[in-house]
């Protein structure tokens, strides 16, 4: 009984640790949106390749960079910007993988930092493709190009929706990219917490405008054309406030069901445990001191039966009590081994043991 008893107890705690665990396991991530990635144009660049490595075509690129003219023909130093969709990638963070298609010479470094412009890192590049640093496949490869992006954040400001994935150059820093996206320094600092201005490196999260997107350039500054398109939250219409507040409440709630369980279960446990124990000390005692098949009804010529005592003990006697030394006891139930050990009750542990020559529980 106490054996199944423990199972039912196991089965239900594991389902309400299920429980948990799926209520407490969330995403870091989540949502889509879409986004820009601010591409520098080296003199190797042209809009054919950007489009290509990119997932996207000249005529998209156009719409969103309305200064250049002619698309046989991009300024180099200039930034094109280049639209993508932004979503949760394995549950981590935002950002998009693109597929690039490896070429003879290819390396993490060349394409990261020159073909990608460092939108991506070498590390990422390690992260997300099983080819060794020294030894990536010259034709029939493809890499997977990891871009980070961001679909805004409502705790710093909802009026904020389309961003774009800046990577900083080391010419510039935080007041530099402020005065020409237009974008105040502190508003970039609560979109960048983790990022050093003055590294001359990484990649900064800029909000963007709906209109006229060509900016960040020294020549044209297009910012004060266009509007700013608004935070939107998730898809499926729930805030982020209500989404957090009923995880908080499911987690809540399970943690309860499972103290409760717990409590109920354990309870039963104990007592069916001290109950079995204690029917087992006494049928042991007794057969200790009558022998098996004597007749408990009768008298004991060693002292009158207890009054009052429990139907299990009818019969039992109290004879002079005798004190034994701890090295007796000891030695009787092998050091405390716990081969010797038949259960726990609520003064201790019982334990099986020969002592004098006769049988006994202590």
């Amino acid at each position: 009984m106490v054996v199944r008893r423990k199972r039912s107890f196991d089965l239900a705690l594991g389902f309400l640790v299920l429980i948990i665990f799926c209520f407490g396991v969330e995403s870091n991530c989540g949502g889509e949106c879409n986004a820009l990635a601010s591409y520098y144009v080296s003199s190797e660049s042209n809009l054919t390749f950007i489009a290509q490595i990119l997932s996207s075509s000249i005529s998209e690129i156009l719409s969103y960079n309305r200064e250049i003219i002619n698309p046989d023909y991009i300024v180099t130093g200039s930034r094109v910007n280049v639209p993508f969709s932004c979503s949760c990638v394995h549950g981590e963070f935002m950002g998009h993988q693109f597929v690039y298609n490896i070429s003879t010479g290819d390396s993490y470094q060349l394409v990261a930092q020159t073909y990608y412009a460092n939108l991506t890192t070498i590390e990422m590049l390690q992260r997300f493709n099983t080819y060794d640093t020294n030894n990536i496949p010259g034709v029939n490869g493809r890499l997977n190009v990891t871009i980070n992006c961001s679909c805004g954040n409502s705790h710093v400001s909802k009026d904020y929706g389309l961003f774009i994935t800046y990577p900083l150059r080391p010419d510039e820093n935080l007041s530099t990219v402020s005065n020409q996206s237009g974008v105040p320094e502190q508003l970039l600092l609560d979109y960048n917490p983790n990022l050093n201005f003055s590294s001359g490196s990484g990649l900064v999260f800029i909000p963007g405008r709906d209109d006229d997107l060509s900016i960040i350039t020294e020549k044209c500054n297009l910012y004060q054309n266009g509007t700013f398109r608004r935070f939107k939250s998730s898809s499926s219409g729930i805030s982020g406030g209500v989404i957090a507040g009923l995880s908080v409440a499911g987690v809540a709630g399970a943690l309860f069901l499972a103290a409760c369980f717990y409590v109920v279960f354990y309870r039963r446990k104990k007592v069916m445990e001290a109950s079995l124990l204690h029917t087992a000390f006494d049928d042991k005692a007794v057969e200790h001191r009558h022998g098996p098949g004597s007749n408990l009804e009768k008298t004991s010529e060693s002292g009158p039966i207890i009054s009052g005592a429990s139907p299990g003990l009818t019969g039992i006697t109290v004879d002079k009590s005798v004190e034994f030394s701890y090295e007796e006891l000891a030695m009787a139930t092998n050091d405390f081994s716990m081969a010797n050990k038949i259960g726990q009750g609520g003064f201790g542990s019982v334990y099986y043991a020969e002592l004098r020559g006769e049988i006994c529980n202590l």
